[in-house]
């Protein structure tokens, strides 16, 4: 079970995100910035923090990370194709407004996110 999917310009802007869970994910999510995206060390693609496990995708045609974040004691096998695929399909709808950098637009993504994960 996916704890959080988030997608989010590189300049801090939240377009989208799911929350499976009441957790608070702030301080994961900005220790995966802090550590991870701010310096670059995008090699690994998966980060550990406090007991959940984050994998994310960086998009640098149009400035994004896509990140998705789910229990680490869980072996989610499907999460790596899922998030290539979200990806890919956020492209494709918003790719208007991304080649503007038009980032306050409406980005409603719901319904294609659980029509793929159904799909998983």
């Amino acid at each position: 079970m996916l704890d959080l999917f988030t997608i989010f310009s590189k300049s801090g802007i939240v377009l989208w995100c799911f929350q499976g869970t009441s957790q608070i994910f702030t301080s994961p999510v900005n220790a995966l910035i802090r550590s991870v995206i701010l310096q670059e060390r995008g090699v690994n693609e998966n980060f550990s923090y406090e007991g959940l496990t984050l994998k994310y995708k960086l998009d640098n045609e149009f400035e994004l990370v896509f990140v998705v974040a789910y229990q680490k004691i869980l072996q989610l096998s499907y999460v790596d194709k899922f998030l290539d695929d979200v990806h890919l399909e956020f492209r494709d709808k918003y790719r208007k407004h991304l080649n503007a950098s038009d980032f306050f637009a409406s980005y409603d993504f719901s319904h294609e996110f659980q029509k793929n994960f159904e799909e998983m």
